[in-house]
Formats: C-alpha cells, structure tokens, sequence
C-alpha cells in the first residue's frame, strides 16, 4: 500500500514539471492571436453638449402627393412625413404614402426589397429559395389585423405594385414583400435595444426625459440609414409621430399627442420555444392600436399585457408619459413566464441591481422576478444594463444636455458591448419639459463618435 501511495506522488510530480521535464530552453511557445483586452479607463470618452442646441435640419425639397394626403419634406438626414387620414380612407393614405416616396426616391423598390433580403437571409440562412415557411406567416399576420390596417397596407402596395408576385429577389416590390416590410418585428425578429427613462424627480426641471435606443441591421452598407423618417399621422385624437424608416407602418418607437411613447425591445424565447402561428398576431400593429387608443403608459402597458399571449415573440415595451413609465414584459409562453408590468419599486431577478427608483431601464431580456433571465448571465445585456446603472444610478438635477452627455460617453472605436452599439439606428431623446424629441441618426458612414443630436419637433 505505501509503495503504490508513492508510486502516485512520483505521477504527479512528473505531471507538475512537465511530463519530467526539468527545463524549458527548447520549449517553443504557440502561436497565439493579438490580445483584445483593453483597459477599462479606455472604453469613455469626454462628450459636450452643455448650452448646444439640436440642429435645425432646413428642408431641402418637398413633395406631395396628388390628392395631397401625403406631404414629404426631404431633410438633410431624413425624410419629415405627413399622412393627413382627415383626408382620405385609410388605403387612399398607405397609395398616397407609396405615391410620394416614388417621387422622392426613385430607386425605392431596390433599395427596400435589397434590405429586407438581408434580414430574410439572416433570419433564415438555409431557405435556398424556399419563402413558403415565411410566405404562411406573413398572411397569418396580416390577416389577423384589423381591416382599416390591412386596407392601408393594400394601398401601398397596389402603389408599388410592378407586376411581381409572391418572394423573389428582382429589385421589385410584390404585394407579400411590402407586407412582410411592415411586420418584420413579427415575423423575422428585431436585434439588440434598449431604453433609459428618468423621472422628474431626477432632472432640473422636475419632468421626465425618456432616451430609446433602435438598434438594428443597418444593411450591408448601411442603406437603411439613407432612409430615416419622422412619420406625422395627423387622425384627431388618433395622432401620432413615429420615428421610423422610409415606408414603415408599424411602430419601432413613436409618441402620440398625449405624450404617450412607446418603443418595443426583442427579447424572443430563452428555452427555444418554436414560434407559433395558431391564434398569433401582430404586436407592432398592437403599439400602434395603442397610440391610437389610449392616452397613459399604465393603459397601454395593461392592454399589451393582457393580450400578451397572442403575440408571436417575447418583447419588452417601454411606456411612457410625462407622470409615469412601465416595462411591458410580454412574455408569450409559460416557460419564458408571465406578462407582467415593471415599475421603478419592482422586484427583480437574483443577482440583478438597480439602485435608483427614479431611473427604469431596459435592455434585451425580461428583469421582473419571476421571469426568464436572459440578463444576469448574458454579456450583452447584463453589461448595458450594469453601464446604465454605474451612468446614471444617484444622478440628481440631471439636465437634458447632461442626460445626452452620458449617454454618448462611450467610445465607439471598441469591441467591447456597448449601449450605442455598430447597429445603431437612432438614439430617441423625449423631453416632457418641451414636448420636443431630438435623435441621434446614423448616417451611411456607420456609428461614430462624432454624434450630432437633430431636431425632431414636437409630438403635440
């Protein structure tokens, strides 16, 4: 027994020195790649914008439709749209939308089907031509909605309409592509977002400031960022502004003309659960109903839970009004867990912090306790959440130019997760003390230090 408890030590002191090895002057180390690590102080930057003003963008050119339901004024890094629905039937307004964009962009029909074909082959890398699978969900959807919708998207379409049909990558726009164009939140999924809302007992002026972040694909290069537009749906008591893309219906992020924001975050399924069409429906076009619908951020955020479970994919909604601000975490399946309504006061998952009730954030994963966690042990979320909370956790008498100087205070020249990410769409900035909204919009050359917040008017 003694010799074989020997024997074992011997074994493992020779493990130790290397298999016997006394010296390592003939050890050869391997090839090893560039390090990326980077000192922390690295990834901030000095960002101003004390006393300066958004830029007031001039228009550049405007156009109108013949019956004059839609009116495009063509600015310097967007396109201002208004649809006056006081005017026409809801199709003769997506047919005036469709007839104005051919005039101020010819190349439209190109440029759209050329970017939904890289979120199709994203989405679904191994379809080699087969669009049946997406083809079903599209008409699903669409046929849930409700008729007025449906007419305007019918309307657009018939606009655009060439000839073509069904799923085919010609520089064309059928009838299926545009409706896939305005539900593909809800049939190919969104990327990466998140949203910072402070209250007013945290700012200067004692009224909330509400920052959204769209994150996106922003196209191979960078296309979808030739056509940001502030879309002006003038309806009576039905208005609203939505800051979006050229020809994009449904809802990303808006406001309605009660103050009223909402802004919609993937969150998908954390256990794999396979999307499902049976008794589906579309829940951008749910934001859109509740724009049109209500007036505050608890009755949105009620309506988008109670029907949580007819929605295709897990999404947080950010809703908020000048007095109150919830997380919507519409979970769609009993495994991802409930519907529920996050606030400032409510508990979260073990192992997450927020320190500050006057702060609520969201990122791209449910927090409320209880609920799927996709957060503490994912590194892209869990770093922006914590990056919020280290920014603006304990901030007091927070101005808006102070609200934009941290939010920008990354640097961008990084590899390291970030809030403004290389798919940033747009950075939304809502102010309730002037009923203003100002964004950061990424231009063709791609996220950069250089930000420039632009004007966006007001949402009254």
């Amino acid at each position: 027994m003694k010799k074989h408890y020997l024997a074992l030590i011997a074994a493992a002191a020779l493990l130790l020195t290397g298999c016997g090895r006394k010296t390592y002057a003939d050890f050869t180390p391997p090839q090893q790649g560039e390090s990326s690590l980077q000192p922390v102080d690295s990834i901030y930057r000095e960002s101003h914008f004390e006393g300066i003003a958004p830029t007031q963008e001039p228009t550049l050119r405007t156009v109108r439709s013949a019956d004059g339901i839609c009116v495009i004024d063509c600015k310097e890094s967007y396109y201002d749209v208004t649809l006056d629905y006081t005017q026409g039937s809801y199709y003769a307004a997506g047919a005036a939308y469709a007839e104005a964009i051919r005039l101020v962009r010819e190349d439209y029909a190109a440029y759209c089907e050329g970017y939904l074909y890289e979120n199709i082959k994203a989405a679904f890398p191994n379809l080699n031509n087969d669009y049946s699978g997406i083809q079903k969900r599209v008409e699903t959807i669409y046929n849930t909605l409700d008729r007025k919708y449906q007419e305007e998207i019918d309307g657009f379409a018939d606009k655009m309409d060439e000839g073509a049909e069904g799923f085919a990558e010609d520089g064309i726009l059928s009838h299926d592509e545009v409706v896939l164009m305005q539900l593909v939140p809800d049939v190919l999924r969104g990327t990466s977002c998140s949203a910072l809302t402070a209250s007013g007992e945290a700012t200067a002026t004692g009224e909330r400031i509400t920052c959204r972040v769209l994150e996106w694909q922003l196209g191979s290069e960078n296309q979808m960022c030739s056509g940001h537009s502030v879309l002006h749906v003038q309806n009576g008591d039905k208005s609203y502004v939505s800051v979006s893309m050229l020809g994009f219906l449904t809802i990303l992020t808006a406001v309605n003309d009660d103050g009223l924001l909402l802004g919609e975050l993937d969150v998908g399924s954390f256990h794999d659960v396979p999307y499902k069409l049976d008794g589906k429906t579309s829940y951008t076009y749910a934001l859109r109903y509740a724009l049109e619908e209500f007036s505050t951020a608890k009755e949105a955020a009620d309506h988008l839970t109670k029907n949580a479970a007819r929605y295709p994919y897990c999404v947080n909604v950010l809703c908020t009004d000048a007095q109150d601000a919830y997380i919507a975490e519409l979970a769609v399946n009993e495994k991802d867990g409930e519907p529920v309504i996050r606030d400032g006061g409510s508990a979260l998952n073990d192992g997450l912090v927020w320190d500050d009730p006057a702060y609520l954030c969201a990122v791209n994963s449910f927090a409320a306790k209880g609920n799927a966690d996709g957060l503490v042990h994912n590194v892209d979320n869990i770093v922006r959440w914590n990056r919020y909370a280290d920014l603006f956790c304990g901030q007091q008498d927070l101005t808006l130019d102070r609200f934009k100087e941290l939010m920008t205070s990354e640097k961008t020249d990084n590899t390291l997760t970030r809030i403004r990410s290389a798919g940033l769409v747009h950075m939304l900035i809502a102010d309730y003390s002037t009923h203003r909204m100002q964004a950061i919009l990424t231009g063709t050359e791609g996220v950069t230090d250089e930000q420039v917040f632009v004007d966006l008017g007001s949402w009254d």
